[in-house]
């Protein structure tokens, strides 16, 4: 029993020099962050193979559930092949049911039904408010990730690049709703919540092992509340439909697996500040799998500045030269 620990031990060793080796972080986290951009126009291509309409908000929670349900099981699997004990006792199944719960069911609902009221625009916006929340969250639990002027200016400087990106739209003019608003912002609260619980639920305990059943469990309850409440789905097309699909459920496997070793051996502030990129990847993914226009210049600046946000919170200071606040 205890040489099995000490292997255990040396393993997560291993594995924290590799995932916190500066390489290596840079190359994953971007990585991880692209996938979750990408996902974005496959889900897209995926409700046209179903012939889901985006105001039918059960279908949108089946769709996201099986998305969820078998990431969980390509991260379950990953452990089984590692021969890893699958199955959790009972206490810590009610652990993993509530992160299941503020990371997976929780999150996707807040952000369909706020999707479904507040314009892309001001979506979009608050989408980004993913990374001030989870250096907020993260600065009040752990004593190591404190909150720093840095840290704020790098957000400031993500929420500009989010402006930036919509410009176009903001000049046009758009409608604003409190409740649609406030349902985007709380999604990514719970989110952003949810990663530092399970940084909290990981320490001892494999952080594949644990996304996985949170991603599993959460996904059972979407596809289960989805389907009671008449979203069943159904393709409209052939089986070669399937490819976006089959392929959003691969990168949402992968994204998983390394997102929790990046999230169990690094601070969190500097995971989630990456999240300011998501838009920017997302227009990129977009054109080339949608065939959406490309703001070249927009974009241009608003990368510019999300690396410069970026920069400010993961570039390291010499010590005593940063303000806590």
């Amino acid at each position: 029993m205890g040489e099995a620990l000490e292997k255990k031990e040396r393993n997560w060793e291993r594995e924290e020099r590799f995932y916190t080796n500066p390489k290596i972080f840079y190359g994953t986290v971007i990585l991880v962050h692209f996938l979750w951009a990408v996902a974005v126009p496959l889900t897209k291509l995926g409700y046209e193979a179903f012939g889901m309409a985006g105001e039918n908000l059960f279908q949108l929670f089946t769709y996201a559930g099986l998305r969820l349900f078998f990431a969980g099981v390509i991260a379950l699997g990953f452990c089984a092949v590692r021969k890893q004990k699958l199955l959790p006792e009972k206490a810590v199944f009610w652990r993993l049911l509530k992160l299941g719960f503020l990371m997976s069911v929780l999150q996707y609902v807040l952000l369909y039904i706020g999707t479904a009221y507040a314009s892309g625009v001001v979506a979009s916006i608050l989408a980004s408010s993913g990374a001030f929340f989870g250096i907020l969250f993260s600065s009040l639990v752990f004593r190591e990730d404190k909150m720093t002027v840095r840290k704020i200016l790098g957000c400031v400087l993500g929420l500009c690049a989010v402006i930036v990106l919509n410009y176009q739209d903001i000049r046009v003019g758009f409608t604003v709703s409190i409740f649609g608003g406030l349902c985007v912002a709380l999604s990514q609260a719970a989110g952003t919540l949810g990663a530092v619980y399970l940084k909290v639920v990981s320490q001892g305990r494999d952080a594949i092992w644990v996304g996985g059943w949170q991603s599993f469990l959460g996904g059972v309850v979407l596809i289960a509340a989805g389907l009671f409440g008449g979203g069943g789905l159904t393709l409209r097309g052939s089986f070669g439909d399937l490819w976006s699909t089959v392929l959003l459920l691969l990168s949402a496997g992968l994204a998983l697996i390394l997102s929790n070793q990046l999230y169990k051996y690094n601070p969190l502030s500097k995971v989630v500040i990456f999240s300011l990129l998501l838009p920017v990847f997302g227009v990129l993914t977009s054109a080339l799998l949608l065939g959406e226009s490309l703001a070249s210049a927009p974009v241009v600046i608003s990368l510019l500045l999300d690396c410069a946000g970026v920069g400010l919170v993961t570039v390291e200071k010499k010590k005593g030269e940063e303000e806590r606040l």
